[in-house]
């Protein structure tokens, strides 16, 4: 996808194909960044329409076309951080209960990663983080699956590839909180 650069083009100059086309090969990548985040929580599926609706509407906006892909994944940072100061966080959701069972995140992620045997264990874990720590493994999943650069998760945190490598290596609390949740399911 980041060749993409002429349907950028295409989409700035006003072209309703080019514009449908753009939001068909990123939506997907919106939701998995906003899905993680956000934990599923009810509100997704209005930030990912709203990421949308910015990357649209601020399009003539980017400097350079080829930098859209990186400068999507800031827009939803940034709006997963908008709604989380404008509300109390983001209370964890049952996984049985997500905004939009059609746009399973999680399933898509953990395929992806071969780890579809862990999916309730890792969905259960993700409970034990922070908001801004969901926030940081939205963008790692997606970097370990190969569907963003560190650049791109660097650019999405505002932070330097340094500093996200030692951010990443953070995630390792991840496996922990499973660790935990796999422990507390053999007690009870």
């Amino acid at each position: 996808m980041s060749d993409d650069w002429d349907l950028v083009i295409a989409a700035r100059k006003g072209r309703d194909d080019a514009l449908d086309e753009l939001v068909a090969a990123y939506l997907p990548l919106v939701y998995n960044i906003v899905g993680r985040a956000m934990a599923g929580h009810p509100d997704m599926d209005d930030a990912v329409q709203d990421t949308m609706l910015a990357a649209l509407d601020g399009l003539h906006s980017l400097p350079d076309p080829a930098d859209f892909r990186s400068w999507l994944v800031v827009i939803a940072v940034r709006e997963v951080r908008k709604r989380r100061r404008a509300g109390e966080g983001f209370p964890p959701v049952p996984p049985d209960d997500v905004a939009d069972p059609g746009a399973d995140f999680v399933d898509l992620t953990i395929d992806r990663l071969h780890l579809a045997d862990q999916r309730k264990d890792l969905v259960e874990a993700t409970r034990w983080l922070e908001d801004d720590e969901r926030e940081l493994l939205s963008l790692w999943w997606l970097e370990a699956a190969g569907r963003l650069t560190r650049a791109e998760v660097a650019a999405g945190l505002g932070l330097t590839p340094q500093h996200t490598a030692v951010r990443c290596s953070g995630c390792a609390k991840l496996d922990a909180a499973r660790l935990v949740v796999l422990t507390q399911g053999h007690i009870s």
